[in-house]
């Protein structure tokens, strides 16, 4: 079943092209990568699917509706959640009181948003941080946090912007068998930008690369990892040589 489809998707600002033409889908279940050098046009993409950017051209379709007219909170009701580069917590309050935020996307009863958010802190194994303040905490239990709150609408769909970002190898291990839970366990569709490749080979079924604001490739990471127009353009031959020396 095809939940999210992009038809010739142009995004300008002013007299910039940042997405060009750009048209792909995804089926209910899949967990594909967004890759691309930066400026690529990668998050672009992420704010014209939510709703923040208003499309020049080009059209939405999620789970069977036209949602390209749509603001971002309309959006979001129909089940697309997503994440941002930068994690802002809600004012002055608790991880547990963040996560309650997305929570009341669908239910307005208090008790019955702690209570769900309770649940995704305890799937993503972090409910001991749940009465910490967001900004004591540590980046990667940051990014936990942020893709909690994002759950909390209890998405069809969910976009992950570069959450391995800033990680060690140890962080990126543990964020990625989160991604794997929130796919996996919890049953949701995962559409995510990221730079660490080892996160985006290892978890993705199928990876769409970006450069300069068109897409250039789409495939299977295996695939794409030897596609030589994705090398010259974003991986590099230093990746292709590291990937061999690891492989022999």
């Amino acid at each position: 079943m095809t939940l999210l489809e992009v038809q010739h998707l142009t995004k300008n600002f002013g007299g910039l092209t940042a997405n060009d033409d750009i048209s792909f889908h995804m089926e209910k279940g899949e967990l594909v990568g967004l890759i691309g050098p930066n400026g690529a046009g990668k998050t672009t993409l992420f704010n014209c699917i939510s709703g923040l950017h208003a499309v020049t051209s080009g059209r939405i379709v999620f789970d069977g509706e036209d949602i390209t007219p749509l603001k971002a909170h309309e959006v979001a009701r129909r089940g697309l959640a997503r994440t941002f580069q930068v994690y802002v917590a809600a004012g002055d309050l608790t991880v547990e009181e963040n996560v309650m935020v997305g929570c009341f996307m669908k239910t307005a009863s208090r008790s019955r948003a702690r209570a769900h958010a309770d649940q995704i802190l305890r799937e993503l194994n972090i409910r001991d941080l749940s009465d910490y303040m967001v900004s004591e905490l540590p980046v990667a239990a940051q990014k936990r946090v942020t893709m909690a709150t994002a759950i909390g609408s209890d998405p069809k769909l969910l976009l992950l912007d570069e959450v391995a970002a800033g990680l060690n190898p140890n962080e990126v291990e543990a964020i990625m068998a989160s991604i794997r839970h929130v796919h996996d366990e919890m049953g949701i569709t995962v559409m995510l930008i990221e730079h660490v490749m080892e996160l985006v080979m290892k978890v993705t079924h199928r990876v769409i690369v970006l450069d300069y604001g068109r897409k250039i490739a789409e495939g299977d990471p295996e695939s794409i990892s030897t596609n030589p127009q994705v090398i010259k353009a974003y991986l590099g031959e230093r990746y292709v040589k590291e990937q061999r020396s690891s492989a022999g």
